[in-house]
C-alpha cells in the first residue's frame, strides 16, 4: 500500500520537523500543566450543560485550519454513531496501519489521561509532545473561546501533520454535523454505527432527528458504510447519501458473517465482503455486536484503500483485528472473582452487554457495580442492564456530572433486584468482591468515568486524577 506525501504544515516550534521529547520528569510536569489548562476550557464534556453544546459551530475551526495550512488534510475515515463508533474507529485504524500506512487515530473521551485521545501509528502521543501541542493551540488568541474538545481535535491534526500520516481515523465526539471533527473538507469513507436515543436535549428526542445529526458527517461524495440499525435511522442516512452524491454500503446487505466461537478473550468468525471471504478472523473483543463492528470496520477499510486504487491485503485485516486493544469495553480485568468492566451510556449498549454475558456463559451469580452520569436515560439503561437475580451496588463516579445515587437506586429496585449504595467506586468494588466470592462475577458498568476508576483501582494505573488534573 503506497504512502501519500504529508501536507506541508508549520510545526509548533516554527519548523517543519518534530521536536524531541523532554526527559521524563520534565515532560510529566509539562503534561500536567498543559492538561490543567485544557480542563479549564470546559465545554459540554466538562459541564454536561446542553447550552454549552448548542454553542458549537465549525466556522472558527475552519478559519483556523485555513490560516495554518490545513493540517487536517489527509486521507480520512470518519466514524459517527451512538454505539460502537470507538470500536469501529480503532479497528479501522489498526487494519490501515497493518497495511503499511502511517496513521493518526483520535478518540474521545479518554479513559485515564488526556494524551490517550491522540494516537500516532497506534501509540498515544507522549507527554512532551502533548504539552507542546496543547500550549501551541491554547496560546493562540484565536482559540480563546474554544472548548477542550475543539483544542484536542486540532492538536490531533497538528500531530498527524508533523508525523507525516497518510491516513487519519476520526471518531466523532457528539452528534456529527457540528462536531469539530467535521471541519475536514473531504473524507474517503464515512461510517455510521447503530443509533440510539442519547443526548436528546442536544441532538433531538427521536431516532430520525438524532440520525440526521449523525449523518451530518456525510459531507460530499464519499463511500458511506452503515452498521445494522433501525429502519427509521437508515431512511435518514439514505436520504443524506443521495443528496450528497455519495455511495451507500449497508453492512447487512453486502457482507455475510458466520460466528465460530465466543470466549472471554475474544471471538472467531468467517466474514464475506465484496472483496473476499475471510476464514477464521479473530478479534480480542467480546460480544456479537463486536463481530458486527468488525465487519463494518473491515468493509470501511477495504473501501478506503480501494478508493486509492489499491487492494487491502488479507494479512492486514487479520493482523489488524487480532491486535486491537480497546480497554474498558467488556474487559476482563481479574479472574477471581471474574471481574468484567464495560463503559456504556445508552439502553442499546446495556442490552449488548447483557447479550455478551449470555454469549460467553458468564455465571448467573453476578454483582453489578453501577455508576452513571446525570442526563442519561437512567431508567431505560437500568432496565436493559439489570436482572432480578443480580445484586447491585450503586456508587457515584468521581465527576461533577455523576447521577444522583438515590435516583439510580430507585431505578434498580424497580427491576426487583436488591440494591445498596456505596460512597465511591473503589468502596463498591471491595464490597462487590466480598459478595461475589471466588466463584461469582463482578460487573462494573456505566460511565467510562466509572470504568476508569475501577481499572485504576484494580490494575494500579495512574490516571489524571492522581496527578491532580481535574
Amino acid at each position: 500500500m503506497g504512502r501519500r506525501n504529508a501536507h506541508p504544515v508549520e510545526a509548533c516550534d516554527g519548523t517543519l520537523r518534530r521536536v524531541t521529547s523532554a526527559p521524563d520528569d520534565t515532560a510529566l510536569h509539562a503534561y500536567v500543566a498543559a492538561a490543567r489548562r485544557l480542563m479549564a476550557r470546559g465545554g459540554f464534556e466538562r459541564t454536561g450543560d446542553p447550552s454549552d453544546a448548542r454553542r458549537w459551530g465549525l466556522e472558527g475551526t475552519r478559519d483556523w485550519l485555513d490560516a495554518h495550512g490545513r493540517p487536517d488534510e489527509r486521507l480520512t475515515v470518519h466514524v459517527a454513531g451512538s454505539k460502537g463508533k470507538g470500536s469501529v474507529a480503532t479497528m479501522v485504524e489498526a487494519i490501515l496501519r497493518a497495511a503499511g500506512a502511517r496513521t493518526m487515530l483520535t478518540t474521545s473521551p479518554d479513559l485515564h489521561q488526556k494524551h490517550e485521545r491522540i494516537a500516532i501509528d497506534g501509540r498515544s502521543v507522549d507527554y512532551a509532545d502533548f504539552a507542546r501541542l496543547a500550549n501551541h493551540v491554547l496560546d493562540d488568541p484565536a482559540t480563546e473561546a474554544w472548548s477542550l474538545f475543539e483544542v484536542v481535535t486540532v492538536m490531533a491534526w497538528l500531530a498527524a501533520a508533523e508525523a507525516g500520516c497518510d491516513w487519519q481515523v476520526l471518531e466523532v465526539g457528539l452528534g456529527g454535523r457540528l462536531d469539530t471533527t467535521n471541519a475536514v473538507r473531504a473524507k474517503s469513507v464515512a461510517v455510521i454505527t447503530p443509533i440510539d436515543l442519547e443526548h436528546t436535549a442536544i441532538l433531538g428526542d427521536t431516532i430520525p432527528l438524532i440520525a440526521g445529526e449523525k449523518a451530518g458527517i456525510i459531507t460530499g461524495p464519499c463511500a458511506v458504510v452503515v452498521s445494522p440499525m433501525r429502519a427509521s435511522a437508515l431512511d435518514v442516512v439514505r436520504a443524506k447519501v443521495d443528496a450528497s452524491g455519495s455511495t451507500l454500503y449497508e453492512a447487512t446487505e453486502v457482507c455475510a458473517m458466520r460466528p465460530l466461537s465466543q470466549r472471554l478473550d475474544g471471538q472467531e468468525f468467517d466474514l464475506r465482503t465484496p472483496l473476499r471471504t475471510y476464514r477464521k478472523l479473530r478479534v480480542p473483543l467480546v460480544g456479537p455486536h463486536q463481530a458486527e463492528n468488525a465487519a463494518t470496520a473491515v468493509l470501511a477499510a477495504e473501501l478506503a484503500v480501494g478508493r486509492q486504487g489499491d487492494e487491502l491485503p488479507e494479512a492486514a485485516v487479520r493482523e489488524g483485528l487480532a491486535g486491537v486493544r480497546w480497554p474498558g469495553r467488556f474487559e476482563v480485568a481479574r479472574q477471581r472473582p471474574l471481574t468484567i468492566l464495560d463503559g456504556m451510556h445508552t439502553p442499546l449498549a446495556a442490552r449488548r452487554f447483557r447479550q455478551a454475558l449470555e454469549a460467553t456463559g458468564v455465571t448467573p451469580r453476578r454483582v453489578v457495580v453501577l455508576g452513571l452520569l446525570a442526563g442519561k436515560d437512567i431508567e431505560a439503561v437500568v432496565q436493559a442492564l439489570v436482572g432480578e437475580q443480580d445484586e447491585v451496588i450503586v456508587a457515584p463516579p468521581d465527576s461533577s456530572r455523576a447521577a444522583d445515587t438515590a435516583e439510580v437506586l430507585r431505578a434498580v429496585r424497580e427491576t426487583g433486584a436488591p440494591a445498596q449504595p456505596a460512597p465511591s467506586i473503589a468502596a463498591a468494588l471491595e464490597r462487590a468482591e466480598a459478595l461475589a466470592g471466588e466463584r461469582g462475577a463482578v460487573l462494573v458498568a456505566g460511565s467510562l468515568y466509572t470504568v476508569a476508576e475501577a481499572r485504576e483501582a484494580l490494575l494500579g494505573i495512574t490516571g489524571d486524577r492522581a496527578l491532580g488534573i481535574r
